[in-house]
């Protein structure tokens, strides 16, 4: 019986170490990519029966920002993603009805109320309540996505799209775990940006102005974010 009780934590402890292989590893980073999004016609007012465009077309070479997820160093370097998963995006857009409350808070399920999607590049994998879930569509080194609204409710909205990665932090396992660097053992793409209608001068058309007059000041936990990665747009 003592052999027994002594063994349980022993076994134990050899399981985490199993199960936790990436803290023997050499090297271990994360990336942040961008995925650049054109929202158009650009107009701050549109009329129910318009239609509003989405769409990305982007080269599979980015400059990403890298972490060591040993010593917390960053630096950027330009990688190469061939055809990659990117676990997971959605293109949500959320209805501005509480201005009390934080942009995260808003109504939720308007999406097949005030919207009917037109589907025309990319994989479409699922509809939430606040808009699809989706893959983007790679060919001849170049993802493509596009999507189209037809605005059906009258409302103030904001388009705001979305990057969900999966991963255990404790064994630094992730379902967006790559294959980038031959000297690295562990790669994980750990946030993505979507900067929308972004300018060569660096600004972003994204009608920020929209939201400040709602929201004074911005509620939300990253305002540059939602400055440069927004689209807010009124339908009467």
């Amino acid at each position: 019986m003592l052999k027994t009780l002594l063994l349980i934590p022993i076994l134990g402890y050899l399981f985490l170490l199993t199960s936790c292989q990436p803290f023997k590893k050499k090297c271990s980073r994360g990336y942040d990519l961008e995925h650049p999004i054109s929202v158009y016609p650009i107009k701050a007012h549109y009329e129910i029966g318009d239609t509003i465009w989405f769409e990305m077309n982007f080269s599979d070479v980015f400059t990403a920002l890298v972490t060591n997820n040993i010593t917390g160093k960053q630096f950027n370097e330009t990688i190469t993603l061939r055809n990659s998963d990117f676990h997971r995006n959605f293109l949500r857009v959320l209805k501005l009805s509480d201005t009390t409350t934080y942009i995260n808070a808003q109504e939720t399920g308007t999406w097949a109320a005030c919207f009917d999607p037109i589907y025309v590049t990319g994989n479409f994998i699922q509809e939430l309540p606040d808009g699809p879930e989706y893959k983007l569509h790679y060919e001849n080194g170049y993802y493509k996505l596009k999507q189209g609204l037809i605005l059906k409710k009258s409302g103030t909205f904001l388009f705001y799209p979305k990057f969900k990665h999966n991963y255990n932090m404790a064994c630094l396992g992730s379902l967006n775990e790559q294959d980038i660097t031959p000297e690295c053992e562990k790669e994980m793409i750990m946030d993505i940006r979507f900067p929308v209608n972004k300018q060569a001068n660096g600004t972003h058309l994204t009608n920020f102005h929209l939201l400040e007059q709602l929201f004074s000041p911005i509620l939300d936990n990253d305002p540059i974010r939602i400055k440069q990665e927004c689209f807010t747009f009124i339908v009467n």
